[in-house]
């Protein structure tokens, strides 16, 4: 075995496990030794945020877009219509609408030595078989037992024929086997996706696609949860008690050290913990896989990072996570208070100069203040290891170790992209934000211009000097519609036009403000129309078919690049669950019948991997592919060999229903058509039956009870 990883350097777990270079082991770190190693991470990755200022900043912009429908630059007040978040909302629903579904796949591979895969060979090594038993058997004397029969020369070639079989046989074991292990693979994988808390795998999937529409990336991280183990994702984690267990433990321990005064706040939920511990029939405690979401903004690549995807070029990369002191404590076992540096929650550090601390109102109107220590999972790849460390905490969390969770790429987290671009210098693709940013300034510029217009084009009117002036000026600005208004200054003769002029003002001309030209730029680039917001446009049917074909193919790509990653999800959760599940816990959630290996699971990585149907979440021209398949369908069932069970279940595929066709299936059954074809009434006459004028006679005899003939079309004898 290679004692060195794909870096060449030696393949330990530690630094401490390298030998000198007179082969003997160095001394156990110093805390100086580990002090220095903590600051350089945390410089790192100081360094690496500081490298993708410019990307954070664009996305910290686009976030605000999305969601205000403007920039902070756009004065409050003035007009605002948020089209950009219209479109997030509708790009992921056209994208993800439901869960994926995963399958098993076997990997390709030549598991017959002997059989070369022809089915005629397999078939005449069987009759010759079974022709030299059937020999053996009627060479025997009568009366004499087959044992006891004279030996006879076995026939040429049973030798190789019997060594064919037996290979065959191996194989069919082994394939069927691993296909078994896969079927249980996809159980557990829809079970976990099922067990996501506090937010289920859908939700937290569309906000990850909301996410890389509005930023430009989304992240996926997968972990596991062991019994009794904490973990930082606050968006990861199987329902059971173990945060209240460590809460309490906490608690326990600090009333133990003194930390927490009798009387207080703190004792007394210390005691209802406790007593509601006590009152439980049953303590729940569940380990399996995990999927967090971070952020986009607390995923820090190396800044030698080339491509999102695979993190292709980088060495290291981080993940950011904002806890509290106690949260810290419950989670690494951990004291840091007084050695940390304190953040707020939108990330500033005390270090920048302004808040210390993270404050709110609470439902009194008092301000409440709490500091958040900012901590950081450090992936190094050319090392092997993971660090957990904290800003301004001069130790580490945890000891240094390999990630939690083993996959192929060695990195846990996964990033969704849809507007990849090949740029020098720019590792993040732009967001659909940044991409129709100009669109929607100009849409709110051109409204409020639109606004101000109005506003300028209302009804004025002059009046000479000292002719109204006093109570009459201000009843006339003031009055009411229909209010007759009583003016002192006005003559009895003398009417009010001579008093009062209106000022003649252009109006509002709305093809300055026409937004369509913003809306056919929206189009060009992100594939949304007038009609796709609502509004009704001003295209032929025709051109919005050609249109609304282009937007389709734009989104089936987006579909097929969230099908790739899923995929990728799919199969490094695959690997994590035969590496971490016992097969205990896989037949107790899979069932009695599960298969899961407990020896050689190495092996088993590399030959069975999940994978995302494709498809699976529901594309976005259903209705097309249901027609499609209503014109395919009568075609399909006219030829010879299509299997029904085939037909019912692309049928279903289509039409995006849940039915479990194994409920439904019997063998040895025939079909539908066939058994109401049987319970034609028969004739006086036998010569003018049906079923003896011809192969099709039967569909040209009277109707079954029940209804017409030919309502179904025929399906001949195939099986169902």
């Amino acid at each position: 075995m290679d004692d060195t990883n794909e870096y060449g350097a030696p393949a330990t777990s530690s630094v401490s496990e390298m030998p000198n270079d007179n082969g003997t082991q160095p001394e156990a770190d110093t805390p100086e030794a580990t002090e220095a190693l903590v600051k350089r991470i945390l410089k790192t990755i100081k360094d690496d945020e500081a490298h993708h200022k410019k990307a954070f900043d664009r996305m910290r912009r686009d976030m605000e877009t999305a969601r205000r429908g403007a920039d902070k630059d756009w004065p409050e007040g003035f007009y605002v219509a948020n089209i950009t978040g219209r479109h997030i909302n509708q790009r992921v629903a056209a994208l993800y609408a439901k869960n994926p579904k995963a399958v098993a796949r076997r990997r390709d591979r030549l598991d017959y030595v002997v059989w070369d895969g022809n089915e005629q060979t397999l078939i005449m090594a069987m009759q010759l078989v079974q022709s030299a038993q059937a020999a053996m058997m009627t060479s025997a004397m009568p009366g004499m037992a087959p044992g006891l029969a004279p030996p006879m020369a076995p026939p040429p070639g049973l030798e190789q024929a019997m060594a064919l079989l037996q290979d065959f046989q191996q194989g069919f074991e082994r394939r069927q086997m691993l296909d078994r292990i896969g079927k249980t693979m996809e159980v557990l994988f829809t079970y976990y996706m099922q067990e996501q808390k506090p937010a289920d795998f859908k939700t937290q999937m569309k906000q990850c696609v909301r996410r890389a529409c509005t930023t430009g990336v989304g992240y996926v991280k997968l972990g596991f949860q062991r019994q009794y183990e904490q973990r930082p994702e606050i968006s990861a984690q199987i329902a059971d008690f173990s945060a209240q267990l460590n809460h309490l433990k906490v608690l326990a321990e600090r009333a133990a050290e003194g930390d927490i005064q009798p009387n207080t706040a703190e004792i007394a939920e210390l005691q209802a913990s406790v007593a509601a511990l006590q009152q439980q029939e049953f303590i729940l405690l569940r380990e399996g896989l995990l999927f967090d979401w971070p952020r986009s903004l607390d995923v820090i690549p190396d800044a030698r990072c080339t491509n999102l995807r695979g993190f292709i070029g980088a060495g290291h990369i981080a993940v950011r996570y904002m806890l509290t002191c106690e949260r810290v404590r419950e989670i690494y076992g951990v004291d840091v208070k007084g050695g940390y540096t304190a953040y707020t929650t939108d990330g500033t550090s005390k270090k920048d100069g302004t808040s210390t601390s993270s404050s709110w109102t609470d439902g009194d109107g008092k301000k409440v203040e709490q500091d958040l220590v900012c901590v950081f999972e450090y992936y190094d790849k050319i090392a092997g290891l993971c660090y957990t460390v904290a800003d301004g905490y001069k130790d580490m969390l945890k000891p240094p170790g390999p990630p939690d969770v083993f996959v192929e790429d060695f990195w846990p987290v996964y990033a969704l992209t849809f507007n990849d671009i090949e740029h020098q210098t720019e590792l993040y693709p732009p967001s659909d934000v940044s991409l129709i940013a100009d669109m929607q300034k100009d849409y709110n510029a051109s409204r409020q211009g639109w606004r101000e217009h109005r506003r300028a084009a209302r009804p004025r009117f002059v009046v000479a000097q000292g002719v109204l002036e006093g109570e009459d000026l201000d009843r006339f600005k003031t009055a009411e519609p229909f209010e007759v208004v009583v003016l002192r200054s006005l003559q009895p003769n003398q009417k009010i036009e001579d008093v009062l002029q209106a000022v003649k003002i252009p109006g509002v001309d709305p093809n300055l403000y026409e937004p369509g030209p913003l809306f056919t730029d929206i189009g060009l680039v992100v594939g949304s129309s007038e009609t796709a917001f609502g509004m009704a446009g001003k295209a032929t049917a025709t051109g919005e078919g050609i249109a609304e074909a282009s937007r389709g193919a734009s989104t089936s790509s987006n579909v097929d690049d969230l099908d790739g990653f899923l995929t990728l999800l799919a199969r490094a959760s695959g690997q994590i669950m035969l590496k971490e599940v016992s097969a205990e816990t896989a037949k107790k959630i899979a069932g009695p019948g599960a298969v899961w290996p407990e020896l050689s699971v190495e092996q088993l990585v590399d030959e069975v991997f999940l994978e995302i149907e494709a498809g699976s979440m529901g594309k976005p021209n259903q209705a097309v592919e249901v027609q499609n398949w209503e014109r395919m369908l009568p075609l399909l069932i006219q030829i010879p060999g299509i299997a029904p069970k085939f037909l019912a279940k692309e049928s279903l595929k289509r039409l995006d229903d849940r039915l479990d066709l194994t409920d439904a299936l019997a063998e040895n059954i025939p079909a539908i058509v066939s058994m109401n074809r049987m319970q034609q009434p028969q004739p006086a006459d036998p010569a003018a039956a049906p079923d003896q004028q011809g192969a099709e006679g039967g569909q040209n005899g009277p109707p079954p009870p029940g209804g017409p003939s030919g309502s179904v079309a025929p399906m001949g004898n195939n099986q169902v």
